[in-house]
Formats: structure tokens, sequence, C-alpha cells
């Protein structure tokens, strides 16, 4: 089986490769992670479990270098063209004793990261015919995570502290990989961006303005 992620960082700023370096190499080296980087993107190869991991250090690396971030990600299990992998066990469809679920978002395992995002996601459970029922079953996972924001045409989108996030993500993720062994995910995540700021002001203002007007009446 191999499983792995694609991913590129987008720092809206001057000072992209201070952000985007550091943010790479906060993933760290390990036995377990094979990781290489070219122009477009880095790719992260491994258990599920380490790759989502690798993936939220460096994006909470290039978040906390301040400013407006937004990550591309690509997450992939069980892809029929690729090699098998070592490092990417367990195999095929996973079973209620192989790699455990990701833990709940907000447990105590998991404490927040103090990094508000905003997100959407797509996942595609390819290879079975009952497919949108596994959709739907990821989608009501994010719900009870407490991190749905609303669902948008072709996509869900998510909201709430970036641990959080990536936890519900890799939830139904792993939930998925149980009925069948291709699954793959699109995520893209945002961070400071100033059209959520402008949305969140222009919202405060005509909640003042109407009250503001009902009490005139």
């Amino acid at each position: 089986m191999f499983s792995g992620c694609q991913f590129s960082l987008y720092p809206m700023s001057d000072n992209f490769v201070e952000v985007i370096l550091p943010a790479v190499e906060a993933m760290g080296t390990s036995p377990e992670l094979r990781i290489e980087t070219d122009d477009i993107s880095t790719l992260v190869v491994g258990t599920p479990s380490n790759v989502f991991a690798a993936v939220e250090r460096a994006y909470g690396a290039a978040c906390r270098a301040g400013g407006h971030v937004v990550l591309s990600a690509l997450f992939s299990r069980g892809c029929p063209g690729e090699p098998d992998d070592p490092l990417c066990t367990p195999q095929g469809p996973e079973s209620a004793t192989a790699e455990p679920v990701a833990r709940a978002p907000g447990s105590a395992e998991r404490q927040r990261a103090g990094i508000a995002i905003d997100a959407q996601f797509s996942i595609y459970p390819l290879g079975i015919e009952n497919y949108m029922n596994s959709i739907a079953a990821g989608i009501d996972s994010v719900k009870q995570a407490g991190v749905f924001d609303r669902s948008k045409h072709f996509c869900t989108r998510l909201h709430g502290d970036i641990r959080d996030v990536f936890a519900a993500v890799e939830k139904t993720f792993s939930t998925a990989a149980r009925e069948t062994g291709h699954v793959v995910i699109h995520l893209t995540a945002s961070k400071g961006s100033p059209s959520a700021k402008k949305a969140s002001s222009h919202a405060t203002h005509e909640t003042t303005t109407h009250d503001q007007e009902k009490n005139h009446v």
C-alpha cells in the first residue's frame, strides 16, 4: 500500500522564502517518513497518521510566522498506480485491529494550538459503489467534531483551531479507509485572510445597524 500527501504553502508576503523553508524543516526527519521537495510541492510518504501530523506541523509553523498563509494539500492512500512502500502500513481497507482512527478534535491528547483557520475539503472514496454513503458519513463526522462551517458546491467548509480541523479531516480519511483501500482528500486551508476579516466586520456592522434601527422604532 502507498499513502502520502503532496502539499504546497502559499504565504501572502514578500518574505515567503523565510516562511516556507522553516515550515518544511519543522516536519523534522524520521525513519517513518519520506520527504521530497521540489519547486512546486512537498511529498510526504508514510502511514496516514504520520503524514497528517507532519503536514500539520509544517502548516502550523507557516501560520506562526504571521500574515495570510494558504495550504493546498492532496492526501491519498491505496492508489493502485503507486508501488507498495513498507513505510505505508497497514495494507488494504482498515480493519478494527488496524491503525487506530485519529484522535478526536479537542481531546486531551491533542491540545489546541491557538491558530484559527478556515478550510474546505473534498473526500473521494474510490473503487466502491456506495461512495456517496461514505462521503455523507465524512460530512457527518466533521459536524460531530464541531468544525463544520457550511456546505459548498463540491466541498465542505470548516472552521476551527488548526489541530481540531486536521484531527477531523484525518478521522474522516481513516474512517473512509475502512470501506475502501483507495481514498483521496483534497484540503485547502487559509489563516489570516483579509477577506475573512472584512466579511466578519461587515456582518458586525449590519447587526449593529439593525439593532440601532430597532431601538428607534
